[in-house]
């Protein structure tokens, strides 16, 4: 259990930090846009809406962290992710050539359509 618990505790992590990043740049705009000063603590990159974007984020990510059913739920999704048998090299590569090769088939083949659909249209609006 100690592996589940290591990449839950990183993804919680992960999660405070996109959330802070996303926190302080929304309430940077925000206090731009009502007008409030924005006073800078470390410089100009560290302001005060970037220290209340961490308190929330660490806040939120600890709330998550600490309740029982959204760990269980986290905890249960990774164990189910280490079951999962992922595609080799070779079975990517393979799959990703067919899915390039298909994808050219399909685009001739509309590609043929729309020339002949162009076609009988420009015959049918010339009469």
């Amino acid at each position: 259990m100690q592996g589940v618990q290591r990449y839950v505790v990183f993804a919680y992590l992960l999660l405070g930090v996109l959330l802070w990043a996303t926190l302080s740049k929304i309430l940077g705009a925000l206090a731009f846009a009502i007008n409030a000063p924005d006073y800078e603590i470390l410089g100009s990159d560290f302001t005060l809406t970037t220290v209340v974007g961490l308190g929330l984020a660490a806040g939120f990510s600890y709330f998550a962290f600490k309740n029982e059913r959204w760990y269980g739920f986290s905890s249960e999704v990774v164990a189910e992710l280490k079951k999962v048998t992922w595609p080799t090299k070779d079975e990517t590569r393979t799959a990703t050539i067919v899915v390039i090769i298909t994808t050219l088939i399909i685009a001739a083949i509309l590609g043929v359509f729309d020339l002949v659909w162009g076609a009988l249209t420009k015959l049918l609006l010339s009469v």
